[in-house]
């Protein structure tokens, strides 16, 4: 999956994030979406970088159909980019070698090149209420683009931050 999403997904991205915008076309959007930028249940694909920003702007308009589950994506974005520590064998078998996945670097990036983005949705009370996010979510978000410091990595929990059950739940 992530192969293909690597090659076709650059090309692919533009029709599918128009079609986010269409009443009637953004269920099947956001599926093909979640494919195009999910290359596995616990992994982002090189795709995900690029779109991360229209993830960001996409979510931050009320009027967007399918709002709340393009949030859901940039959570999950958020928490799968979160670096890898090599000393914690837990974080390694999840998730990879950092090397291995320069994908989440260049998330990383795309979040904090686009924090008052975050920031807008952080403060997005109407987005927050429907969502029921945790602080766990808040703080994967916030230290995704930057806003925030992370914790020491022995005080992590062994699931990834900002990706919990119910979010995960759709891509696997």
């Amino acid at each position: 999956m992530g192969a293909r999403c690597a090659g076709n997904g650059y090309f692919m991205a533009p029709a599918i994030l128009r079609g986010l915008l269409d009443p009637d076309a953004a269920e099947t959007a956001e599926r093909a979406l979640d494919w195009l930028v999910m290359s596995g249940p616990m992994s982002i694909s090189a795709t995900m970088p690029a779109v991360v920003p229209y993830l960001l702007r996409l979510a931050a308009d009320p009027s967007v159909p399918r709002r709340n589950e393009l949030f859901g994506l940039v959570l999950v974005a958020a928490a799968l980019s979160a670096p890898t520590d090599p000393d914690n064998a837990w974080d390694l078998a999840v998730s990879g070698p950092e090397n291995d996945h320069p994908e989440r670097a260049l998330c990383r990036a795309a979040f904090v090149a686009d924090a008052a983005w975050v920031r807008r949705l952080l403060a997005d009370d109407e987005l927050l209420a429907s969502l029921h996010l945790d602080e766990d979510e808040r703080v994967s978000l916030a230290q995704a683009a930057g806003l925030q410091r992370a914790k020491p990595q022995a005080a992590r929990r062994p699931l990834l931050p900002g990706a919990g059950p119910r979010r995960l739940a759709c891509f696997s």
